[in-house]
């Protein structure tokens, strides 16, 4: 099911490239190519009840503001103020996000097997991430993703 659901979001053109990986003892794992023409690796481990993308922002320090806000960002994707589309209820799933080394991975830990919710979810999160929270991040981006500050 949740193959088929990042499927979709491929074949809607979300993504510029698609893959599935192996599957064995619960786990899926998928790749895209996604923001920035980076590749996103997903692993989806129904026995944990998790989803996980181990680097969807990189180059961000531990100490620095910036993660920070990210933190402060994602607890704010979970709140109850947020209009109900756009909000994780976090009675179904739960959001975390790690620093390794200045990588940001996220997991959403699933509370109820709705893997559909989760991964539809969880692929907002990491689009809003891009199209909202990097907004104000501009010189990380330029830094981070080596893209030209003199092109709109």
């Amino acid at each position: 099911m949740v193959g088929d659901i990042l499927q979709g979001y491929a074949d809607r053109g979300v993504f510029r490239g698609f893959s599935r990986g192996a599957s064995r003892d619960g786990k899926a794992r998928f790749q895209m190519i996604w923001h920035r023409d980076r590749p996103f690796d997903l692993t989806v481990d129904t026995r944990r009840g998790a989803i996980h993308c181990p680097m969807v922002l990189p180059q961000v320090p531990a100490s620095s503001a910036m993660y920070r806000e990210f933190r402060a960002f994602l607890k704010a994707c979970q709140s109850a103020d947020r209009p109900d589309h756009r909000r994780i209820d976090d009675r179904k799933a739960l959001v975390t996000c790690a620093n390794r080394s200045g990588d940001v991975s996220l997991k959403m830990t699933i509370r109820d097997a709705d893997y559909e919710y989760g991964i539809r979810k969880f692929i907002h999160l990491i689009q809003e991430t891009y199209l909202v929270f990097l907004t104000e991040h501009f010189d990380y981006q330029v830094e981070a993703f080596d893209l030209d500050p003199d092109r709109p």
